[in-house]
């Protein structure tokens, strides 16, 4: 076969890739090297091919290009010309980790280049349309064992055509759990590779900002976020010291403060736990539960117990139809998003007008999803017809009205 050719053939060895990308905390806030979207792509799929039982890093891991590159989009020439690039870049990165005793920031390669076919019966680079990679092994604290990790979807990473989307989502994956990350903009320089480009903070918001703000919509990590300027007043316009993420749709694993200055609120959790309904699930799917729908499980596990057919493991059995539930409500949530995101159309003119007294107030998806009394959804004109009933108009990607 000659060299530059990709062998589609190959049968390639089954591979155990998971779903979900488990990563370190310290790999994720390495301080990394811009690379091509293809370079990442090739580090999250080895990354998903690490197992929790596994001890040690193995040898090699090895990726057919097919996983790397789209061939039914890209020619084979162009495809092997971004592997190769992708490989010499990987040759040439340098991370800086967060060491795990002295907590100092130190260089690591993250590729071992000593290792020859010849010789060990393997090595780094591409042949015959697979991608065979071989991991610093210095680096397996960072990647096996791990006790403080996150996670990310590898199905939405493998998507992104922008390296800062990449990086923005997996920092955000991190804080899922708060639904906030707040930055100082010197950190966040270094995080994004900015340290030497877009002097001026506005343009380094825009230029790292703009891609994963497009490609994150409609992911478990769409987020917002917003400026933080110094308390203390000066003249001109006031510096950009921090920047704070929202997520549109954190997955709280505790219950937030605030849902227990409702009685109702307090007596539905205490309910719950009387189920063995863990902390984590309540908070993680309950905001997308009706109440009614809440109290009319518990009613039927209640009949349960009063039964022949008592729930014998509460904790499995329940937690396993509270998740259920939850899921299904989450994806019918996210189906009133893009039925909201279809309809909605920006105005010719622009932002409407108002007086000056009167508030601009946002539609919230779930309180309309509320408000609606489950009619159908996917009825466009309908759906039009009864936000302009209540009041609201479309405004930019928004339902808004002024009172």
């Amino acid at each position: 076969m000659e060299e530059g050719q990709l062998s589609m053939e190959l049968v390639i060895p089954e591979v155990k890739i998971k779903k979900l990308v488990k990563q370190h905390w310290k790999v994720t806030f390495a301080r990394q090297k811009r690379t091509s979207v293809y370079t990442k792509k090739i580090i999250a799929l080895v990354t998903a091919q690490i197992q929790d039982g596994d001890t040690g890093l193995r040898p090699y891991y090895q990726i057919p290009i097919t996983d790397v590159v789209n061939v039914a989009k890209v020619d084979r020439n162009t495809a092997y010309k971004e592997v190769k690039k992708a490989l010499r870049e990987l040759t040439q990165q340098i991370w800086e980790f967060e060491d795990m005793n002295s907590h100092k920031y130190v260089p690591r390669h993250l590729i071992d280049t000593t290792k020859d076919e010849s010789q060990d019966g393997f090595e780094f680079g591409y042949k015959s349309g697979m991608i065979t990679f071989v991991f610093n092994p210095v680096l397996k604290p960072y990647f096996i064992e791990l006790s403080h990790y996150t996670t990310y979807a590898l199905n939405d990473y493998m998507k992104f055509k922008s390296w800062y989307s990449m990086r923005i989502y997996e920092i955000l994956e991190a804080h899922r759990d708060t639904g906030k990350w707040f930055v100082n903009i010197d950190e966040y320089r270094i995080l994004m590779d900015c340290e030497d480009k877009y002097p001026q903070t506005k343009d380094l918001i825009s230029k790292t900002l703009k891609e994963p703000l497009a490609e994150l919509k409609g992911t478990r990590m769409e987020f917002d976020y917003k400026p933080i300027h110094p308390k203390e007043k000066s003249k001109g316009r006031p510096p950009v010291i921090a920047l704070e993420f929202v997520l549109k749709n954190p997955e709280l694993r505790r219950i937030p403060k605030h849902w227990k200055d409702d009685e109702k609120n307090v007596r539905m959790i205490d309910a719950l736990k009387e189920f063995k309904i863990s902390e984590k699930n309540i908070a993680r799917y309950g905001p997308y539960i009706p109440a009614e729908e809440v109290w009319k499980v518990l009613k039927s596990w209640r009949e349960k117990e009063k039964s022949n057919d008592r729930i014998n493991d509460k904790l499995r059995y329940c937690n396993k139809v509270f998740v259920t539930i939850g899921k299904k409500f989450e994806e019918e949530l996210a189906a009133v998003r893009e039925t909201i995101n279809a309809s909605v159309k920006p105005t010719k003119k622009g932002k409407a007008k108002k007086s000056p007294k009167q508030k601009r107030y946002v539609a919230d998806e779930t309180e309309m999803r509320e408000l609606y009394e489950g009619g159908s959804w996917k009825d466009k004109a309908t759906f039009e017809g009864f936000m302009e009933k209540h009041g609201y108009k479309p405004e930019g990607n928004e339902w808004v009205k002024y009172h």
